[in-house]
């Protein structure tokens, strides 16, 4: 079985009958010490500048623009941090500070709304941070928004070396780090916690480490309802590491359990029931809160979101023209991200890369049938996307960087508008 080298190990080749056998050596100081620069140093610079220059952009947002009787989320005193907070942060407060609610809002300005449209792993890991660290519920939220994308930036640098190689891994903590919505990783959602779950549960299934996966995946589930969609990528990898020559319904009946035996295929069954223990858990939960197994995709209706073809929700701009409901300038970041997104998928099918494949494109039927409604936030965490984005910006370096300085430009404006309570997110 073909083994995938650490990011940050020397590797070579040695012919042997026919075949090459990949060795790694760690006894060249200098390399390893490089590689763990850029494995850890990278993804911190880069967090690091980006938060940083996001800040600035917010405190001078407020400090130029802000008119204080049309906003009303403020979760902190300290401007600099308060500006991290706006729209749903207040259902995940609710959630970590009184649980989820029997009946829906009657107030004026949430009517007919409940936080059962929001998974509890994120405000219970940030209340549980709370708890330990003697902090605000909101400031818990923005550590652990924080801390996760961090790790999820050197999990992605890593998973995007091993498929894509260097550069392009560098270029996929770059562009998590400045694609326009980014502040949203930094900020009280959900994101960059679902971002950290998602490409754990993708690495740990390319190496086979099934149980791993499973859990990591079911901890996605907790986060956002659609993590269920990675038992399609989790299946995939195991047929590709256990069944050689073309995957058909014959092959894989025949060679059934596959070449890693009993043995990896009962881990493997239960790395896929442990996601579904979990969505199955909360909507038992839900069951007995709210009457409704499925509250969290029922209350979306509150929210103005419907079930419709994904194809309408990209075409939402052409709605005047077509005598559809009037087209607001504030979806034009949700219709852009709704076609590069479904470019990138396509891309993914172009590089054959079937286990990614087979999470975004489920992933952005899912998003889009719901509406264009902030679907330029939602899809961030698809981590794939990402990745094939930085290979493809490898390929042209010169557009690449032009293309760098439109991304950057954009997400100035969207966390321009973010500090201000814009309605896109």
């Amino acid at each position: 079985m073909a083994m995938f080298p650490m990011p940050w190990r020397r590797e070579g080749g040695i012919r042997a009958g026919g075949l090459t056998v990949t060795t790694i050596s760690e006894s060249d100081p200098v390399r390893t010490r490089s590689g763990l620069i850029s494995g850890l140093g990278i993804p911190v610079l880069a967090f690091a500048l980006s938060r940083l220059a996001l800040l600035l952009i917010g405190l001078l947002a407020r400090d130029l623009a802000f008119v204080p009787e049309d906003y009303v989320w403020i979760y902190d005193g300290r401007s600099w941090l308060d500006i991290w907070g706006v729209w749903d942060t207040g259902w995940f407060l609710s959630v970590m500070t009184n649980g989820y609610m029997s009946a829906v809002s009657t107030s004026p300005e949430t009517l007919s709304q409940a936080n059962w449209a929001f998974f509890p792993l994120y405000p219970m890991m940030a209340f549980a941070v709370a708890e330990l660290a003697g902090l605000s519920g909101f400031v818990a939220l923005l550590v652990v928004s924080n801390l996760c994308f961090l790790a999820a930036l050197v999990w992605v640098r890593a998973e995007t070396q091993a498929l894509y190689g260097s550069a392009a891994a560098n270029w996929a903590v770059v562009l998590l780090c400045a694609v326009p919505g980014s502040h949203v990783f930094s900020s009280a959602y959900s994101e960059a916690t679902f971002l950290l779950f998602i490409v754990g549960t993708l690495a740990m299934a390319r190496q086979g480490r099934w149980l791993i996966a499973g859990g990591l995946a079911a901890l996605s589930v907790l986060t956002k309802n659609f993590g269920v969609l990675l038992l399609a990528p989790m299946a995939v990898y195991y047929a590709q590491r256990n069944f050689s020559g073309p995957l058909t319904l014959q092959s894989l009946i025949s060679g059934f359990p596959g070449s890693g035996g009993r043995g990896e295929f009962a881990r493997f069954a239960v790395s896929l029931m442990l996601p579904c223990l979990a969505l199955g858990g909360f909507m038992l939960f839900l069951h007995f809160r709210a009457g409704d197994f499925l509250a969290f995709a029922t209350i979306q209706s509150a929210w103005g979101r419907s079930m419709n073809l994904p194809i309408v929700a990209l075409f939402t701009p052409l709605g005047p023209w077509l005598g559809f409901a009037g087209f607001s300038a504030y979806l034009w970041p949700s219709v852009i991200a709704g076609w590069v997104a479904l470019g990138l998928c396509i891309a993914l099918l172009f590089k054959r890369q079937w286990a990614h494949a087979s999470f975004c494109i489920p992933g952005m039927f899912v998003l889009l049938s719901a509406g264009i409604l902030s679907v330029f936030r939602l899809v961030l965490p698809l981590a794939p996307l990402a990745m094939v984005a930085a290979s493809l910006m490898v390929a042209r370096p010169k557009i690449s960087w032009v293309l760098l300085a439109l991304i950057v430009l954009a997400e100035a404006l969207l966390m321009w508008g973010w500090a201000l309570g814009w309605p896109i997110f």
